[in-house]
């Protein structure tokens, strides 16, 4: 066994520079891991508007890093930045009717403690975790083109003619993850994002455009408008300057191969007529009438393949009904910086270990979350089974499944995963022994 001090004589390439990807090189970084980042495009980006994080990826975040939490906990928006709404401090969204006699009554105030609601700009929150990360160990404009395991490390080929070579790799390269391609031929047809049944019209409006559209109340308190067969949420970013919002809706046909096709006010009109008033306010003041299809990841059989590992969207890529997207990527960030900085792990051999052991904590939960981000779909439109609009089973379903996510033990996590990593260096030092 390593002693404590030994110095890490293995390499990790990071593909992808996304939210996760930064994450876990920041953690990496603050443990003595040497590590490289490719990113495809000419400048770390997100995709996306809003972030929200819940409760436990909050947790995660200082053990990563605590500049981390620094940086998030700096750009956060809350309720308590709307003047008179502190007392909304704890709330994470009020679920309101959008059909139905009690249409615009509220059916409960979800609570996140102890943070409540707190959202960012994705852009705003990656571009802060750039200052986490020195320029000299940052690749752009490199697009995957080729990877192969070797004996000696893993060889990745960039669309440039760049090449790398590294002891492990790990993917942070999204939901059309190239390293997954590679790590999983065998399973590639079958790893491919699927449609979810659901596409939906995105938005970021002033707030005054947003109260002149629902209300002040609506437009500061962050809200879920529940509705058969649809759904919409708002909630405000940049110090509630401005709001983000979704309208979403079931539809199990998508035929067109671009994922975001245009529409028109019409499409709206017919997709939300029913919602209500403070929903169809919203679909007059929503200037882009584009329809995004909503896509998830098939479960996969492992996160790791040998010298290879993938991470984030690139593993477990899910609908955004449960806004837990980027925390489960931050969840795994954490779990894998511990164990690959664990003092024990020192030769690449070990690094394998601590991929395994990451593969058996966060799979299982990870792909609950995109399983259980699905049925909050059917959940928000009042048509799971066993659920429907029954405003008691509602209650009791919405915080059944915000205590699973938001409550487990992020420490536990890492330690359980260490477990599993030290028995498979164990293991594999004894084969060696017995071979000797």
């Amino acid at each position: 066994m390593a002693s404590a001090t030994a110095e890490k004589q293995f390499t990790v390439a990071i593909v992808g520079g996304g939210i996760g990807g930064l994450t876990l090189a920041a953690g990496l970084l603050r443990r003595n891991v040497r590590v490289q980042i490719y990113e495809a495009a000419a400048a770390f980006k997100e995709v996306g508007l809003g972030l929200t994080i819940g409760p436990a990826a909050h947790r995660a975040m200082p053990l990563i890093d605590p500049k981390i939490r620094e940086i998030y906990d700096s750009l956060i928006t809350t309720h308590a930045d709307s003047p008179g709404y502190e007392r909304f401090r704890q709330t994470w969204f009020e679920v309101v009717w959008a059909t139905g006699d009690q249409a615009g009554d509220v059916l409960m105030d979800l609570k996140a403690l102890p943070s409540g609601q707190t959202t960012v700009r994705r852009a705003d929150f990656l571009d802060a975790l750039v200052a986490l990360i020195p320029p000299e160990i940052a690749h752009f404009g490199k697009r995957l083109v080729h990877l192969a395991e070797t004996a000696t490390g893993v060889d990745l080929e960039f669309d440039d003619g760049m090449t790398a070579n590294a002891d492990v790799v790990v993917g942070c390269d999204g939901i059309r993850s190239k390293v997954k391609e590679f790590m999983l031929p065998e399973e590639c047809g079958d790893t491919l994002p699927r449609y979810s049944g659901m596409y939906g019209y995105r938005a970021v409006l002033d707030m005054d455009t947003m109260i002149e559209a629902v209300g002040e109340h609506r437009a500061r308190v962050s809200t879920m408008y529940v509705g058969k067969g649809a759904y919409g949420i708002s909630y405000p970013i940049m110090r509630a300057q401005k709001v983000n919002v979704g309208l979403y809706t079931l539809q199990d046909r998508w035929d067109n191969e671009e994922w975001v096709r245009p529409a028109s006010k019409e499409d709206m009109r017919r997709d939300f007529g029913y919602m209500g008033e403070h929903v169809n306010g919203l679909v007059e003041h929503m200037p882009d009438p584009s329809q995004w299809a909503i896509f998830e990841h098939p479960h996969i059989s492992t996160y790791t393949q040998s010298r290879v590992a993938i991470l984030g969207d690139a593993a477990h890529a899910s609908t955004p009904h449960q806004g837990a997207g980027a925390g489960q990527a931050i969840e795994d960030a954490h779990v894998l910086a511990e164990l690959l900085g664990d003092p024990r792990v020192v030769h690449a051999e070990q690094a394998i270990a601590a991929f395994k052991g990451y593969d058996e904590v966060r799979r299982p939960r990870s792909q609950r979350v995109v399983t259980t981000s699905k049925e909050n779909a059917f959940l928000l439109c009042l048509c799971l089974d066993g659920v429907g609009d029954d405003a008691e089973k509602l209650q009791k379903t919405f915080q059944e499944r915000l205590r699973w996510l938001w409550d487990v033990d992020v420490e536990d996590q890492a330690e359980r995963g260490r477990r599993i990593m030290l028995q498979e260096i164990s293991d594999s030092e004894t084969k060696v022994e017995s071979v000797l």
